[in-house]
């Protein structure tokens, strides 16, 4: 059970990460935003209140006002009381006579009488309550993303549990072939609208073939040899089959005779059937003989792998 509410606690956490940095972002390019202009603003009152500032003056030999300075210093100070710099000093010099801490910057005003400098100290960020309610209201928000993420997946279990009750998963089945007597057609499960018509005879043939080859395992059945007796009994049995279905008015017919067109009226059959399916197409497919005189006598016409085949027949 704990580990369902692993994924609702991850993603409480990275919405409560994501929006705390944008939070944090957002407000920093705020202070930033307001520190460059309360700057500018600072720099320009000093501009403009230079000429009634004592600072000293290397050409005329006159040193700074420095209890003035400190008193104008401190002025501009309390209005910078919420700001997160403040003034420390202003010096009239060709360069910056004291060394900058870490917390310290300084600016620069060019004047028709030399550079002035004014350093700043950078105050300390303070924790403000008013930031914890903001991480709160956060926190609060991530919660309920993170609630919302729950119920939705909670909601799409329920309905795969729902819809695999109503619908079990379909297992998948190896094409069937089917032999139907009742219309002398030939077919495969995976394809029922690609049917094709088989003869009387090629058709009984072929049953018995397939019931004769299930039976005698290893059997080697030769175009130079006659066709074995039990064949030949399921062959006629088959084809008496077709006579009560109808189907015939004429006598059996002899299925020694012209026994390679019978079979290869049995192959084009099935080579329209199984063509999309190769796999069957070897189990149910009667070899064809390859070569002259000693291969061709070698050579059976039995359904060799005829056991591992699935096969309907309708009719029977």
């Amino acid at each position: 059970m704990r580990r369902a509410y692993y994924p609702t606690v991850i993603v409480t956490l990275l919405c409560f990460l994501l929006l705390s940095a944008v939070f944090s972002y957002s407000v920093n390019h705020q202070r930033q935003h307001l520190q460059q202009q309360q700057l500018a603003a600072v720099e320009k009152r000093v501009a403009l209140d230079l000429p009634l500032l004592d600072l000293s003056n290397e050409l005329l030999k006159y040193a700074s006002n420095t209890a003035y300075i400190n008193n104008y210093v401190n002025e501009i100070n309390l209005q910078l009381d919420n700001s997160d710099f403040l003034l420390l000093n202003i010096f009239a010099n060709q360069e910056l006579p004291i060394q900058l801490s870490t917390t310290q910057f300084s600016s620069q005003l060019d004047t028709s009488n030399g550079a002035v400098y004014l350093v700043f100290e950078q105050q300390q960020l303070s924790w403000n309550w008013l930031f914890g309610f903001y991480y709160l209201v956060i926190f609060i928000i991530s919660l309920g993303i993170g609630g919302w993420f729950k119920a939705i997946a909670t909601a799409e279990q329920q309905q795969v549990k729902r819809l695999t009750k109503i619908q079990p998963l379909q297992t998948h089945c190896e094409p069937k072939l089917i032999i139907n007597l009742k219309t002398k057609n030939v077919s495969i499960s995976e394809q029922p609208q690609c049917q094709v018509a088989l003869a009387n005879k090629p058709l009984s043939f072929y049953l018995a073939l397939i019931e004769f080859c299930s039976n005698n395992e290893d059997i080697v059945l030769s175009h130079n040899k006659d066709v074995p007796d039990e064949l030949l009994t399921l062959a006629n049995k088959y084809f008496d089959r077709l006579v009560e279905l109808g189907h015939i008015i004429r006598k059996r017919p002899n299925f020694n005779n012209s026994l390679e067109k019978t079979l290869s009226e049995i192959r084009a059959a099935l080579d329209e059937v199984l063509n999309d399916y190769p796999e069957q197409k070897a189990i149910f497919y009667p070899p064809k003989a390859f070569g002259e005189g000693s291969r061709s006598r070698l050579h059976s016409y039995a359904l060799a792998n005829i056991d591992k085949g699935q096969l309907e027949i309708i009719g029977k």
